[in-house]
């Protein structure tokens, strides 16, 4: 059956008139892409270096080009839904898929791979889900090229089949594999697949976000009454493994139950579940009505049932295969594979397929998508990184010389960096950070996911800020005089409103205020300043009277409510999430090292205004709705034992620095063991020391580092 929409889809034609050298019906549907494991690899894991791969005879005997990666006789249950769907030809692994084949669909299974990222390990290299999605996401990109914008990509992938089918492996190489997955010791079936469905759902709503709208979730079969499961726990060989069956069936139930809330609370996705696992049970317990006379034994395979071991290489089969449920220890034969692949398609009992099957899924109307799901996956495909999903769509820093990138550059101030020996480290050389290399937010945006550092407000342009702004100003504080004399510096206020103009320039790109506060509302903030209010203010009574005016808790107290209002200007833009840093210890700072009792004096009047931060975000999160703002203890991640990290030098800069103003000389040749220093110059760490403080402030090594949760935690929550 044809929809009127794929007619319409005159690219679709054309490329497969291309292909194939002549114009063939149309399929049902433009494209399947499929993700999995073993069951419906096509050849993903014949070039990584993996014991699970199957691109060798006997697997593929009765394939037409022989063996291909396929994990079975001939074709898996995907290959007949595809021939079901109109496809004239498979559909391709992501290794092979090349230009505008892929606008036909392609298969990123991989055999041994889960949704868990450690299942299956043991067995060498696999693409997990997450990898899977991220592989899919590559594939967005190009079909973007290919069709040359977002709305019609969009649009073309909406029409598309995505069938889902693994778990298998986490509990066949994880759960039930107690030797090498602590996994049954830490959680109970229930647990585990609760784990499981957590991790699932947020990886359909990636493919979500990447354009899927129909979805076809397969169930996992009876692992129990495969020959490996009858080889080795079942007493007579024939009798199904009830405790590894009832834990699946446990992962089945929640898998329905998530059709039935994402298909609630999803707009416009259609999603179906195919119980694979009942229709198994139909061949196993009526065989012969189906033509297969042996259930228990892999037709080909070494030990008990053939299920110990899998095919061997040149190893010869059964001959009666079409009688064998089971080719080898594991996987089904070409035969069961047709008779699941057929009742995915079309049911024949209600049981099979809920709430329809995929005959029905293909001709399920998509709502004509809006300009607004066009605008989100320009936004999606913007924060596409290598190897790793971002967890949030950007991420605005605010702070002061901890912080900036290159804002100072163009300020006219002492404080700036743009030149050697800064930047000796880093890859693009000087760059207007405080360090030999990267710094504090290079760090969390990495291990946020974000695939390059996110820009300088003085340079970020166009579409780059959907993915954040860095603000950060050296010499820059919460109060506006902190640092006046140093020149031109941003405050904490200024950083602000220079963010409101960023929100403005969003609003343009997606169209209006509704799109980017939407946007804005699922951003990470971090704000790391206050430093200079003590450094460039309190503790500078050459320049600023603050410290004679006010004692250490009045001046905290002026700070904190300076902070409170422009954090709750930060709301107003859409702030959700922020990350509040503390100040560090700055009598520690070898600009004022000097006698102990100067440096815990010095400490103790900073944790004045440290001590107000919590308190500052439990009022925020109570009388803000929606507000998820955290507080990170810089001071306790500064105080852990730096040798762990490999440093050794705490006291003294790695570089010559100026003694009027503690920054580096320029041109003059640091240290060469910098990895071994704490402190870059006489305020700011060396790039190993930025690296173990960020790593602490995502996620947080002591339960003080953080309050009331971490970074890492904070990103996870809707």
């Amino acid at each position: 059956m044809e929809s009127s929409g794929v007619k319409r889809w005159i690219v679709a034609a054309v490329v497969l008139s291309l292909l194939h050298g002549s114009v063939l019906a149309e399929p049902q549907v433009p494209c399947l892409f499929i993700f999995g494991d073993s069951l419906v690899d096509n050849g993903n894991n014949n070039n990584i270096q993996s014991l699970a791969k199957a691109n060798y005879l006997p697997y593929g005997i009765d394939f037409p080009n022989g063996p291909t990666g396929r994990f079975s006789n001939g074709k898996t249950t995907v290959d007949v839904v595809a021939e079901l769907l109109g496809f004239d030809d498979y559909i391709p692994p992501y290794s092979a898929a090349r230009g505008q084949q892929i606008l036909r669909g392609v298969n990123y299974a991989s055999a041994a791979a889960g949704i868990r990222s450690e299942t299956g390990r043991q067995l060498g290299g696999r693409i997990d889900f997450t990898g899977q999605v991220n592989n899919y996401r590559n594939t967005v990109q190009q079909v973007v090229n290919i069709l040359g914008n977002e709305s019609s990509t969009a649009n073309y992938l909406s029409k598309c089949i995505y069938s889902v089918g693994i778990g298998s492996n986490d509990y066949l190489n994880n759960y039930f594999m107690p030797l090498y997955y602590s996994s049954s010791r830490q959680y109970t079936p229930e647990q585990y697949a609760n784990l499981l469905i957590q991790q699932y759902s947020q990886q359909l709503k990636n493919l979500y976000n990447y354009g899927a709208r129909k979805f076809a979730l397969i169930g996992i079969g009876q692992i129990g009454c495969s020959p490996n499961a009858l080889a080795q726990n079942s007493p007579d060989g024939r009798t199904c493994v009830k405790r590894i069956n009832d834990a699946n069936q446990i992962f089945n139930t929640k898998l329905r139950g998530l059709v039935d809330s994402l298909n609630r609370n999803t707009p416009n996705a259609k999603l179906i579940y195919i119980d694979a696992y009942g229709i198994f049970q139909d061949l196993i317990q009526s065989p012969s009505s189906f033509g297969f006379s042996v259930t228990n034994v892999g037709c080909c395979g070494v030990g008990r049932n053939n299920g110990q071991i899998t095919c061997l290489p040149g190893q010869r089969p059964c001959r009666n295969r079409n009688q064998y449920l089971f080719w080898d220890a594991f996987h089904p034969t070409e035969a069961a594979n047709t008779f699941v692949g057929r009742r995915s398609y079309r049911a024949q009992k209600a049981s099979d397929a809920y709430p329809y099957d995929i005959s029905r899924l293909m001709e399920a109307k998509i709502t004509k998508l809006s300009i607004f799901y066009y605008y989100m996956l320009l936004v999606y495909l913007i924060t596409k990184c290598d190897g790793k999903i971002q967890q949030v769509p950007c991420v605005f820093f605010f702070g002061d010389s901890l912080t900036d990138n290159g804002n100072n550059n163009f300020l006219a101030t002492v404080a700036k960096v743009n030149h050697t020996p800064y930047g000796i480290d880093f890859p693009a050389g000087p760059t207007g950070r405080f360090s030999n290399g990267k710094n504090i937010p290079d760090f969390l945006a990495k291990s946020l996911g974000f695939e390059k550092a996110i820009p300088p407000f003085a340079i970020a342009k166009g579409t780059k800020i959907l993915k954040g702004v860095n603000y950060g100003s050296g010499g820059g504080g919460i109060l506006d005089e902190s640092g006046s004399q140093l020149g031109d510096v941003m405050s904490m206020k200024k950083q602000v409103i220079n963010h409101g103009k960023t929100v403005a320039d969003i609003t343009l790109l997606l169209g209006n205020s509704a799109r980017a506060r939407d946007h804005l509302n699922k951003c990470l903030y971090v704000s790391n300043i206050g430093s200079n209010d003590y450094i460039n203010n309190y503790l500078s009574p050459k320049y600023h009277l603050s410290s004679t005016l006010y004692t250490p808790q009045k001046f905290a107290t002026i700070l904190t409510n300076h902070y409170r209002r422009q954090i709750r200007r930060l709301y107003k833009y859409g702030a959700r999430k922020v990350a509040i840093h503390g100040v560090g210890s700055i009598g520690s700072l070898p600009q004022f090292r000097s006698t102990k009792e100067f440096i815990d004096s010095t400490n103790r009047i900073i944790q004045h205004f440290n001590h107000r931060l919590p308190p500052l975000v439990d009022a925020l999160n109570a009388r803000l709705r929606g507000a998820q703002f955290i507080f990170i203890n810089t001071t306790n991640i500064g105080q852990g034992d730096p040798s762990t990290i490999g440093i050794k030098v705490v006291d003294v800069p790695c570089c010559v620095v100026s003694k009027q103003i503690g920054l580096c000389d320029a041109g003059k040749k640091p240290c060469n063991n910098r990895n071994e220093y704490y402190f870059w110059d006489n305020f700011h760490p060396t790039e190993a020391a930025n690296q173990a403080m960020a790593a602490r402030s995502y996620a947080a090594a002591s339960p003080a580092d953080a309050y009331p949760t971490d970074i890492r935690n904070l990103v996870r929550r809707n």
